[in-house]
């Protein structure tokens, strides 16, 4: 999930503050639920707007684009003014590569040629880092920076063979908006949630930071349609979840024990055989998967 950010001035983006029309923000060009979850611009959809990168762009790209943050919300009568950080690690996109990735950001038609706020689902930095905007160095080095300034949460002490039941670990992949669903179900409940990607990396590896934040009583795993996978000469795949989200799944289940993992489904998700003996719990409309996994919770020694 990223903000894209269009202004019609060329000196936009040079200096903080910039103000926009509300009904210019988190409307237009933005997916219709991602729309409804930020329009109102809520302290909490504000805060949750704060911690995505931001892509700065110029109405038809009449100058290079920035990437950034935006860093505080001030609601008046008819308009919206934010403060914003750009990177300083991050270099500046040249003209045309907006253009470029039109598809690959889901833009609108017309949408560079509109000063507007859109909230898009795509995942920012793995697409410029894929396309040879930036290099994996250039974004760990740019998140480790951000993650200084990041909180961690505390881990709960427990005594050998006792598990911690405030917290939830929450493994993910790129379905941002269902993982922020969870993330809301599981605050709603009044335990913690522990997201692996909004904590700070602290030096840590990949897998050292999940032993680090994994020290909790259940954890949840999404699978999400994030990619499509098939046998080696067959033409069509199917939806699979990302590579990182079936790992982190079997080695929860390895440091917590099976009942105190859930995995949830959403949509038509191909899981893998090798977990096998796991009850997936689909991720129906009607919200019936939130009393499945309370009961999970319970039997886990969880008080909700």
């Amino acid at each position: 999930m990223f903000n894209l950010l269009i202004s019609h001035d060329p000196d936009s983006w040079t200096s903080s503050p910039f103000e926009l029309d509300r009904s210019r923000v988190a409307i237009e060009y933005t997916a219709d639920e991602i729309s409804e979850r930020y329009k109102f611009l809520d302290d909490k959809a504000i805060e949750e707007l704060k911690s995505f990168p931001s892509l700065f762009v110029v109405e038809n790209e009449a100058v290079e684009s920035r990437v950034g943050y935006i860093t505080n919300v001030r609601l008046r009568q008819s308009t919206v003014v934010f403060d914003f950080e750009l990177d300083t690690i991050l270099p500046s996109l040249p003209i045309g590569s907006i253009e470029a990735l039109r598809i690959d950001f889901d833009l609108g038609r017309w949408e560079l040629s509109r000063t507007h706020w859109a909230i898009k689902d795509e995942p920012l930095f793995d697409i410029l880092v894929r396309k040879g905007y930036f290099t994996p160095q250039q974004v760990e080095a740019s998140q480790a920076l951000k993650d200084r300034a990041a909180a961690q949460p505390p881990i709960i002490p427990t005594a050998p063979g006792e598990f911690n039941a405030s917290q939830v670990f929450i493994v993910h992949g790129h379905d941002e908006i269902t993982k922020l669903e969870m993330k809301d179900f599981v605050a709603g409940l009044g335990l913690e949630p522990i997201i692996l990607h909004m904590q700070a990396s602290s030096s840590r590896t990949i897998i050292e930071k999940i032993e680090y934040y994994s020290n909790v009583g259940f954890g949840i795993v999404l699978y999400t349609p994030c990619d499509i996978g098939a046998k080696a000469g067959q033409p069509n795949g199917r939806y699979r979840a990302r590579q990182n989200v079936v790992f982190e799944h079997g080695f929860l289940i390895g440091k917590l024990g099976r009942p105190r993992v859930a995995a949830l489904v959403k949509g038509d998700v191909e899981t893998p055989n090798d977990i096998s003996g796991m009850v997936y719990i689909s991720m129906d409309e009607q919200g019936a998967w939130k009393q499945e996994l309370a009961k999970d919770l319970r039997a886990a020694g969880y008080q909700v």
